[in-house]
């Protein structure tokens, strides 16, 4: 490394320190920005120390649990990672994540890095560091006012990805994923079977409507896309209306899924290869986080045993079904900012029969300023929900409102916009062997850090 970068690394170090000794953060971006200030080049001379290579997850919803998940199976295989598991994932996080795993004199001792990253993020990511492989976990509306139309995003997506003619992971069945960069190396995953469901079915609830599917058409042709199953959105067994294009044969994937409030366990197949797996977080969504995670290891040669253990072994990150306990009370925590999230956060949420329920909406930058897609997630799952349900955040008299409008009894509906005043009176409410659900925006789950930090609890990360 030049003289310069050493500079830049000591200099994001000491940020780092001085940030987490005064209290005011965690020293996850501004380390970044710092040390690109003294080196625009740290990052490449960082990132190129890994002996193995740099794996970039992203896509629209489970980026940080998929890159959980994939830690924690490499790991499970004795690899030593960089990992910016604090969330930061634009281009400043990820040298900063760089900086605080290097030693003073700028060396990394690494196999992989891992990076979380943003979609808009990953080709200014790519034009600096050299990714061995890409892993796109689905690509949903999110952050309108940000991102505008999905066809940029995937347009973003698809020039990370053909700035190296990198590696790609693919969701097969997204086709507004799997149809992506056709000029390079590709492996998919996907889910062959759900217990109980048939063709021409959905998992979708009864009643639930398709407000998160996202319309899709066939890169070859232009036509609109049809199923024979819907797993979730527009995820699914999907062909073209017109020409013979359909969705791909995934390397890896899942047959036989059960899906629990506690967890999901499934028959994971790997080429030939087959076992039990068990993954401890709810939803059919990190069903899919599970096998993006399991795929990007089976291609750099991890078993399909250490596969499965590091997957039942997996540690939440910070607000992704993280499990905590509260004055007593047990308390899951998933973060929501998008009508594909939420819906299947809510379809986790309606099948524990032993669910309260906190969702606090902010609308700062962070969180996205339009919450129109509160009207396009599937609260209606929650019309049976006869108990005591309370919002808050900035926005809690819109989201009263979406609830009421989602079949929920006015009178199940208390509002409390200050968040510390609404996680006491949701605490109150969780009788002995009940869960409580928060369900928060990305500033929401920051306060709520700061609430619960107080009160001497540590959420994962912090």
């Amino acid at each position: 490394m030049d003289p310069s970068d050493t500079v830049a690394v000591v200099a994001g170090k000491f940020t780092a320190r001085a940030i987490r000794f005064m209290g005011a953060g965690l020293g996850s971006n501004l380390p970044g920005k710092l040390a690109r200030r003294f080196a625009p080049t740290v990052l490449t001379k960082l990132s190129q120390q890994a002996k193995s290579g740099v794996i970039a997850v992203t896509g629209t919803n489970g980026k940080s649990t998929t890159s959980g998940l994939l830690s924690s199976i490499l790991r499970a295989a004795g690899l030593e990672l960089v990992h910016n598991k604090q969330g930061a994932n634009l281009v400043a996080g990820i040298t900063a994540s760089l900086v605080e795993s290097a030693s003073w004199s700028g060396k990394l001792s690494a196999d992989y890095c891992l990076f979380e990253t943003d979609e808009a993020a990953l080709p200014l990511i790519a034009r600096e560091v050299k990714l061995t492989q890409v892993v796109v976990t689905n690509l949903f509306r999110d952050q309108l006012d940000r991102f505008g139309e999905l066809d940029t995003t995937a347009k973003l997506i698809a020039r990370g990805i053909l700035e190296n003619k990198t590696q790609a992971i693919l969701n097969a069945d997204d086709p507004n994923v799997s149809q992506l960069v056709p000029e390079c190396p590709r492996i998919f995953f996907g889910i062959e079977s759900v217990k109980g469901q048939t063709e021409k079915q959905s998992t979708m609830p009864d009643g639930m409507g398709p407000q998160s599917m996202e319309l899709s058409y066939c890169a070859q042709c232009g036509a609109e896309t049809k199923y024979s199953l819907v797993f979730y959105g527009q995820l699914g067994h999907w062909s073209c209306t017109s020409c013979d294009y359909k969705r791909p044969v995934p390397r890896v994937k899942a047959s036989d899924v059960e899906v629990g409030p506690t967890g999901s366990t499934f028959t994971l197949t790997i080429d030939e290869r087959q076992g039990d797996a068990v993954v401890p977080l709810p939803g059919m969504f990190n069903v899919y986080n599970a096998l993006a995670a399991a795929a990007s290891a089976a291609s750099i040669g991890v078993t399909i045993e250490t596969i499965r253990q590091g997957l039942k072994n997996y540690q939440t990150l910070f607000g992704r079904s993280e499990r905590v306990v509260i004055s007593g009370k047990n308390v899951l925590i998933q973060l929501i900012k998008n009508p594909a999230g939420a819906s299947q956060a809510i379809s986790a949420v309606a099948a524990d029969p032993q669910a309260r329920i906190l969702i606090a909406i902010n609308d700062n930058y962070a969180d996205g300023r339009d919450i129109s897609w509160l009207w396009d997630a599937d609260f209606e799952q929650l019309a049976a929900h006869t108990k005591k349900l309370i919002v808050s955040g900035q926005r809690a008299e819109d989201m009263a409102v979406r609830m009421k409008y989602a079949g929920v009894a006015n009178e199940s509906i208390h509002t409390e916009p200050k968040l510390d005043k609404a996680l006491d009176q949701a605490l109150d409410m969780v009788q002995s062997g009940e869960t409580l659900w928060i369900l928060p925006t990305y500033t929401c789950l920051l306060e709520m850090q700061k609430i619960l930090k107080a009160r001497g609890v540590s959420l994962a990360g912090t």
